[in-house]
């Protein structure tokens, strides 16, 4: 790179990261570029495929700072850009900038600091199966011991973002028989009475609350696409509904996907896709409520699935606190506010006991 590499102030990092393309599978410039930055640092680090765990501070049980650093796809033209009050282009919200504060924050950690193990991992913007922090979580030595709580830099606007709803995709595969538009009869219409009933119960399901210390979080099931057809002229054989499900903590993978199928009914096909369950606030775990006795920060529920769930199932509590904002992700003309990486810099760093 031609300017500051991964070091100087947090803004300075994070522009350096969102210069640095690193779309979902194409992570290893990006990742080598961390490596040598924590190499640099003089850490304790390990490479996992196209990620780096890196460990600073003290001996003893650590806390864990959780970052991905792959992007979804750039927009149309889009470019990197500072201005005095915000860093701009794709990924600087989900989650370069919170990358940026674990990178900023682990210069700054001295042997006598609370230890620290910080897990910079690739894949999270694909298929759950396929995220690289399950490798990690399996693989790495300097995560053990297991660490006390883990803090995921996901956006959240410098606000604790507690738990996770789970997420399902389903593919729902309605049959006919094609035949030429001109004879319908001699043909079976995948449009048919029972996909406009099927439409109809998914529109008409609407979100369900529920409450969980003291947060609400929103069950929902979302028609996100309509495929089908082949031509102008020819009945559909096939017509497919893609509907994502969102599960509140405290409910069950389960009892979504029999919900799903009976909103889809009897004569579809229900084909499953990218399982990833709710995980709970944890709010009483009692280094969650340190965390929050001494931060002060405001919390509210995450209406999204991120790897808190993960760790949550791992054996650890976590949340989600980060700078970059929830309503910048995957947005053209993404950013994030410099004061929000400055903030978010202090509060962890004075959580840790950095310099």
């Amino acid at each position: 790179m031609s300017r500051a590499f991964l070091s100087g102030t947090v803004a300075d990092i994070c522009f350096d990261l969102v210069a640095t393309r690193s779309e979902y599978g194409d992570e290893q410039e990006l990742a080598d570029l961390v490596e040598r930055r924590v190499v640099e640092l003089g850490l304790d680090h390990e490479r996992i495929g196209n990620a780096v765990v890196a460990r600073a501070g003290g001996a003893g049980v650590p806390v864990a700072l959780v970052g991905h650093l792959d992007t979804v796809p750039n927009w149309a033209d889009g470019g990197v850009e500072r201005t005095p009050t915000r860093i701009i282009g794709r990924g600087a919200a989900d989650m370069k900038g919170g990358v940026a504060v674990m990178l900023a924050v682990l210069q700054q950690l001295t042997p006598a600091a609370q230890p620290t193990v910080c897990i910079f991992y690739d894949r999270e913007e694909g298929p759950h199966a396929d995220n690289g922090i399950h490798r990690v979580l399996a693989e790495s030595r300097l995560l053990a011991p297991k660490p006390s709580l883990a803090i995921v830099l996901e956006p959240s606007d410098g606000t604790i973002h507690a738990g996770a709803v789970g997420s399902i995709n389903a593919e729902i595969v309605f049959r006919g028989r094609a035949a030429h538009a001109a004879r319908p009869w001699e043909g079976e219409n995948a449009v048919s009475p029972e996909l406009a009933a099927a439409l109809a119960r998914f529109t008409a399901r609407g979100p369900i609350d529920t409450v969980v210390d003291g947060l609400t979080y929103r069950d929902v099931a979302t028609i996100t696409m309509i495929n089908g057809g082949v031509a102008h002229n020819v009945l559909p054989d096939r017509v497919v509904l893609w509907v994502n499900a969102r599960i509140a903590p405290g409910n069950s993978v389960e009892a979504a996907k029999a919900e799903v199928e009976a909103l889809a009914g009897p004569s579809a096909e229900v084909i499953w896709h990218d399982v990833a369950p709710p995980a709970a606030p944890c709010l009483h775990e009692p280094t969650v409520a340190s965390f929050l006795e001494r931060s002060g920060l405001p919390v509210q529920p995450k209406q999204a699935w991120t790897d808190v769930a993960t760790m949550h199932a791992w054996g650890v509590p976590a949340f989600n606190y980060g700078p970059g904002q929830p309503s910048q992700a995957h947005q053209p003309g993404e950013w994030v506010e410099i004061a929000k990486l400055e903030e978010c810099e202090r509060v962890i760093a004075a959580e840790l006991g950095a310099a």
